[in-house]
């Protein structure tokens, strides 16, 4: 795998889903080895999980000073179209949500270009000779073995919503895939959550056009884009924060009830727990 970046850039503008701020970003083609990388005005925040400093609801990235809220959507779509390398400049102190999904980022995405760059990926697998990796918080796991491909299935379950159990499916072989069942699905909420997140000082921009609203046991606020829609996203969530370890993985991941905060505690254990594949 040659790493890629951008062919020209494009930009995107909108507000931003907790802080209701509006937000641009322009996101730039990159040299080989730059990684993904955030601009603030003068500050650079790379793409990493040792920059995040919450995951509420959200994953936000930070240092000296600045911070930028809701990367995981706009990582996801850089993720698994196989953009290596990017400079993303961001006005406002949120990634816009625009309609709640990945879908918006992978179209502006390939309506750029993607262009390789001759340069191998740096990539991480786990060792096939090991115990599978166990991470278990609450009611949240993750298993990891060793894969030939980057393969990822994810389960939700709800307490309040038994029929809301599904499992979805992914491996990244092409990136059309990503965009084809991944992308579209959007972020949600059971409506008896969202006078608490308001309360809470966050979905302060959210609203129909942008998330899904879930009342149990079968009413959703607009028809579903996806089968199992909500569990589709809670995937795409993983793959943005599991782009924070800063290379391609190599690994079957299984996941069950995922959130932020054991996602970015997954890409922590990841770095220790995988090795460097050599390149082709």
């Amino acid at each position: 795998m040659e790493q890629q970046t951008l062919a020209q850039a494009f930009t995107l503008a909108g507000i931003g889903i907790h802080t209701g701020a509006n937000g641009k970003i322009t996101v730039h083609p990159a040299d080989s080895g730059f990684g993904r990388v955030f601009r603030i005005g003068q500050i650079e925040i790379a793409a990493h999980v040792d920059h995040v400093v919450d995951t509420t609801r959200s994953t936000t990235l930070g240092t000296a000073g600045a911070r930028v809220h809701t990367v995981e959507h706009l990582l996801s779509a850089l993720n698994g179209l196989g953009v290596d390398n990017a400079l993303i400049e961001v006005e406002g102190p949120e990634i816009p949500i625009l309609d709640g999904s990945a879908m918006p980022f992978v179209e502006a995405i390939l309506s750029a270009g993607i262009h390789g760059q001759g340069e191998p990926c740096r990539v991480l697998g786990y060792r096939t000779d090991a115990d599978p990796l166990l991470l278990s918080e609450g009611s949240s796991s993750f298993t990891v073995e060793a894969s030939d491909t980057f393969r990822i299935a994810v389960t939700t379950e709800f307490a309040n919503w038994p029929e809301g159990k599904a499992t979805v499916e992914y491996e990244y072989i092409v990136s059309d895939s990503y965009a084809a069942v991944i992308a579209p699905a959007r972020t949600f909420a059971f409506r008896e959550e969202v006078e608490h997140l308001l309360k809470s000082g966050l979905a302060q921009g959210g609203s129909l056009d942008n998330a899904l609203i879930i009342t149990p046991p079968d009413e959703f606020s607009t028809p579903l884009r996806l089968p199992q829609e909500w569990c589709a996203h809670k995937l795409l969530d993983v793959l943005g924060d599991l782009a924070l370890v800063g290379a391609r993985l190599q690994i079957a991941v299984t996941a069950l009830r995922p959130g932020h905060r054991t996602n970015i505690a997954l890409a922590r254990r990841l770095l220790f727990a995988c090795r460097e594949l050599p390149a082709d």
